[in-house]
């Protein structure tokens, strides 16, 4: 599993550098975005903000982590402040992209070839509650059928405003940032598979040190602008990533695994190839280790 990526720590598989992969991507596709090693001050944020010319609202994220984990939206001083007061080291401040339309694309391809394939394409769906002009936020939570699965998280981000009744038709949306873990709804967009242009993505992959398996999470203005490769990559997940389309609620589950199965067997294909390369895969004990001390 780790021979698939050789240039990302474990593969991609977990424990490894988001900025490490990012920094590697040409410019024109990527948001402004700095990484701090330790714990940075609201100074040093807000001077770094000055500096790539970012307004609120920003993103704050771990630089080491799976799955949206410790991944806000950050609109406000307090906001920065809190988010540091568990002093996190290995920080990403990124700009917060307005685009509409978010997508996680997969890209495989084998060692021995030039051109690699998209293997999947997932459109990601925001979360939102719509108020009646008599419930409170916390009951809109609780009546809402994909909301109430995310209810410790909601009532967490939103502990000062769960008594706040929402006009009649209002929208509140609960999710900016397209991860299933935090209520985004995935929808199967395999249709665009075909039709995006592998060039694009040939050339973004082709900067990233001995990468050939991966999911891109990006935004863009509209699904003819992500046809025309005009996007902003938000992350570059390694062999830890899944064919998100999976998750889309009409999918069946014999399809899901057929899907992942795939996958998996891509993986054995590409790490096949590279340990003939003289690459050396991490062992089992240092991989169980390292998942122990995290």
């Amino acid at each position: 599993m780790t021979l698939a990526n050789p240039g990302m720590k474990y593969g991609g598989f977990f424990n490894y550098s988001k900025f490490n992969a990012l920094k590697q991507i040409p410019e024109e596709y990527l948001p402004k975005s700095h990484f701090f090693q330790t714990t940075p001050t609201l100074q040093e944020v807000k001077s770094t903000m000055k500096q790539l010319d970012l307004s609120f609202p920003i993103i704050l994220k771990p630089d080491e982590g799976e799955r949206g984990s410790g991944v806000e939206k950050i609109k406000s001083d307090a906001e920065i402040e809190k988010y540091l007061s568990d002093n996190p080291s290995g920080v990403i401040l990124q700009e917060f992209i307005t685009a509409n339309f978010e997508y996680g694309v997969m890209y495989v391809r084998h060692p021995s070839q030039q051109s690699g394939q998209i293997t999947s394409v997932v459109y990601k769906g925001e979360l939102f509650v719509v108020g009646d002009g008599k419930s409170t936020l916390i009951e809109l939570f609780r009546n809402h059928n994909r909301a109430i699965l995310y209810i410790d998280f909601l009532k967490e981000k939103y502990s000062e405003e769960l008594e706040r009744v929402l006009p009649d038709n209002k929208v509140f949306m609960l999710s900016k940032m397209g991860n299933h873990c935090r209520g985004a709804i995935f929808n199967d967009a395999n249709y665009l598979k075909d039709e995006l242009d592998i060039r694009v993505f040939d050339k973004i992959s082709s900067h990233v040190d001995d990468f050939y398996f991966g999911r891109y999470d990006l935004k863009a203005e509209s699904e003819e602008a992500l046809k025309k490769g005009h996007f902003k990559i938000m992350e570059l997940n390694g062999v830890n990533s899944e064919p998100a389309h999976i998750y889309d609620p009409d999918n069946s589950i014999l399809r899901a695994y057929k899907d992942l199965f795939s996958h998996w067997w891509k993986i054995y294909q590409i790490s096949k190839e590279n340990r003939k390369k003289g690459y050396q895969e991490t062992s089992f004990p240092i991989l169980v280790k390292s998942l122990m001390q995290r």
